[in-house]
């Protein structure tokens, strides 16, 4: 008796053990990979610390991508999340006048529901007071801060950061994932893995 109960005791101690190396092993696997999950760029083209989104409100992927930074922004809201449009004036001005405003993820979500499901153009001053209109926010205001000075400094250096993250071969299409101006990370279709490697990345 007293020899089976030695060897249940070594046999649950062994098992034990092999749980504990396959947890680890698993939680090490799954820490994102170099070549992988993400590819280190120049550190001089994005300062601080951020999760940064190149994206254009064309585009079907940063569309659907968007449900992910929300997702991102709900479970970690210490972490900074910058957006940067690219495409064109118009766009890169409504993206810094809806922040102005605060008017939300919602007002965001229009300009993409607008371009790609009802087929909107918004490409001109007419078309922007026709979206402005069309959700009800204050055209006059919207207008004003569409057209001010501060907003039109804020789309312009967009659109140059832009094109210098894609003269420095960092950006060949959207959208881009930045982490920490040193990781650009890859997505995949897996929603939670992306926010889980993303924010390892940034942690790390």
């Amino acid at each position: 008796m007293l020899y089976n109960h030695s060897r249940i005791l070594m046999i649950n101690k062994i098992l034990k053990i092999n749980a504990l190396i396959f947890f680890l092993s698993f939680f090490a696997s799954a820490e994102p990979e170099q070549g992988k999950d993400y590819e280190l760029i120049p550190s001089d083209l994005i300062e601080g610390e951020s999760v940064t989104e190149v994206f254009g409100y064309w585009c079907n992927a940063c569309f659907s991508f968007e449900t992910t930074v929300n997702m991102l922004k709900e479970q970690r809201p210490d972490v900074n999340v910058v957006q940067i449009p690219a495409g064109n004036e118009v766009y890169a001005r409504l993206f810094y006048t809806i922040k102005a405003l605060n008017l939300g993820k919602d007002a965001h979500l229009n300009v993409y529901k607008d371009i790609q499901l009802l087929r909107k153009n918004l490409s001109n001053q007419s078309d922007v007071e026709e979206f402005a209109q069309r959700h009800d926010y204050d055209q006059t205001q919207f207008m004003n801060v569409y057209n001010s000075f501060g907003i039109g400094i804020k789309a312009k250096n967009a659109l140059r950061k832009v094109r210098e993250l894609g003269n420095a071969g960092v950006i060949e299409g959207v959208p881009t994932i930045i982490i920490n101006g040193k990781y650009k990370f890859r997505r995949t279709v897996d929603m939670q893995k992306n926010i889980d490697n993303m924010l390892f990345l940034y942690d790390n």
